[in-house]
C-alpha cells in the first residue's frame, strides 16, 4: 500500500514538471515573436525619419539649339520609380533658353552645358536611400503637332550625398513643322486645274530660328512636299527657304504644287537636318470638286 502511493505521488510530481517546462518554453517563444514583430515594425520608421528633403533639377535642351523655354510653352517633365512605376513628380520647364552665346561657346567634352537663364523644372522629394527613377520629357506643348518625348533613366542621390541637388538635363531631338497654308482640309470651289501654294514654318524644338543671320542656316535643312494624289500616286517636291516671307518672318519654306484630278488630296511636308539627325512632318488635306 505504502509502495502503491509513493508511486502516485512520484508520477503527480513527473506532471507538474512536464507542464512547467511546456509553460516556459510557450511563453518564451511568444516573447521572441513579439521581439521580431516589434523589429519588422520599427525599422520602416527608423528609415522614414533618416528621408531627407532632395531638390532635382530637370532641363530639357533641344538637339543641336537651345534651353526649351517659355517662348515654346517650355517642356512637361514627369518623374516615375524606375522599379515600381509609381508617380513621384510632375511639371513644366520654365525660363529662358539659356545664355546669349550658348551657340557658340567652346568647351571640352569633359564641361557641362551652363544653365544661367535656362528652364527649368524643379521639385523636392524625401529620398533616404539612392532611388532609381525614370525621367520623362515631353513637348514643346505650344506645338503639340510636332511634339516629342525623350526618356532617360537615373540614379538619384539624397542631397545628404549630393549637396547641390541632383542635376539632370534631357535632349530632345526633332524638328518643329507647322503647315500655315493651306489650311487642312481645305476646299476651294474652283475645278482643277489647280495651282496649290504650300507654305510652312520650319523650327528647332528650342523655336530657334531658320535663317542666314542666325545659327540656323537654311541650306543645312531639306525640306520636301509629299503629295497623295486622289488616284493613289504619290508626288514628291523639294520646298525653298523664302527669304522675303510675309512681315520678314524667319523659318518660312514655300512650294507650288499642280493639282490636275479632282477629289482628296494629303500633302506632308518633311524637314530633315542632316548634321543632328533631326527630322519633322506635319500634314494637311485638300479637296478638290
Amino acid at each position: 500500500m505504502k509502495n502503491s502511493a509513493g508511486s502516485y505521488w512520484l508520477r503527480g510530481g513527473v506532471m507538474l514538471i512536464l507542464v512547467g517546462v511546456l509553460s516556459f518554453t510557450f511563453w518564451v517563444a511568444r516573447a521572441a515573436q513579439s521581439d521580431s514583430a516589434f523589429a519588422t515594425t520599427a525599422a520602416p520608421r527608423a528609415a522614414s525619419s533618416a528621408a531627407v528633403a532632395t531638390e532635382i533639377r530637370v532641363h530639357v535642351i533641344a538637339r543641336g539649339g537651345r534651353y526649351v523655354g517659355d517662348d515654346i510653352g517650355g517642356a512637361l517633365v514627369t518623374l516615375r520609380d524606375a522599379h515600381t512605376g509609381e508617380f513621384l513628380a510632375s511639371g513644366i520647364t520654365r525660363g529662358g533658353s539659356g545664355v546669349p552665346n550658348l551657340m557658340t561657346l567652346e568647351r571640352a567634352r569633359t564641361m557641362p552645358l551652363p544653365t544661367e537663364n535656362a528652364a527649368v523644372f524643379t521639385t523636392t522629394l524625401m529620398m533616404a536611400e539612392p532611388r532609381l527613377v525614370e525621367i520623362e520629357a515631353v513637348g514643346p506643348p505650344a506645338a503639340q503637332g510636332a511634339e516629342n518625348r525623350v526618356t532617360s533613366v537615373e540614379w538619384l542621390l539624397p542631397q545628404t550625398f549630393a549637396p547641390e541637388g541632383n542635376r539632370l538635363t534631357l535632349e530632345l531631338a526633332g524638328l518643329n513643322v507647322d503647315v500655315l497654308a493651306p489650311p487642312t482640309h481645305f476646299m476651294p470651289q474652283r475645278k482643277p486645274p489647280m495651282t496649290i501654294s504650300i507654305r510652312a514654318n520650319v523650327t528647332m524644338m528650342c523655336g530657334c530660328p531658320i535663317s542666314p543671320t542666325t545659327d540656323w542656316k537654311p541650306e543645312d535643312f531639306q525640306v520636301m512636299m509629299m503629295v497623295k494624289r486622289p488616284d493613289g500616286k504619290l508626288d514628291i517636291a523639294p520646298m525653298q527657304f523664302d527669304a522675303n516671307a510675309p512681315d520678314q518672318a524667319p523659318s518660312q519654306f514655300t512650294g507650288e504644287y499642280q493639282a490636275t484630278l479632282s477629289g482628296i488630296y494629303e500633302a506632308t511636308v518633311m524637314a530633315y537636318q542632316k548634321d543632328f539627325g533631326n527630322s519633322g512632318s506635319d500634314r494637311v488635306t485638300w479637296i478638290l470638286p
